[in-house]
């Protein structure tokens, strides 16, 4: 499961756009205001870690939308 998100620059304020899957695979991403030279990335220590969060997050929405009955279409 990817999860596209964004988080504020912490040097101008403007989104870094991101998605999960390629997060951990090591990508980096780069602030979207042309002027700015700040990018993201996971070490790779930091990249088990975020893979696991992501796994139990999965794990808690799948028994979650079974119990309820719904489903992603």
């Amino acid at each position: 499961m990817s999860i596209k998100s964004k988080i504020d620059c912490p040097e101008c304020n403007m989104p870094i756009y991101f998605e999960s899957n390629l997060l951990l695979t090591g990508q980096s991403f780069s602030c979207s205001n042309p002027n700015c030279d700040v990018s993201i990335a996971l070490t790779a220590t930091d990249k088990d870690v975020v893979s696991d969060a992501f796994n139990k997050f999965e794990q808690i929405r799948e028994s979650t939308t079974s119990q309820t009955g719904h489903h992603d279409s």
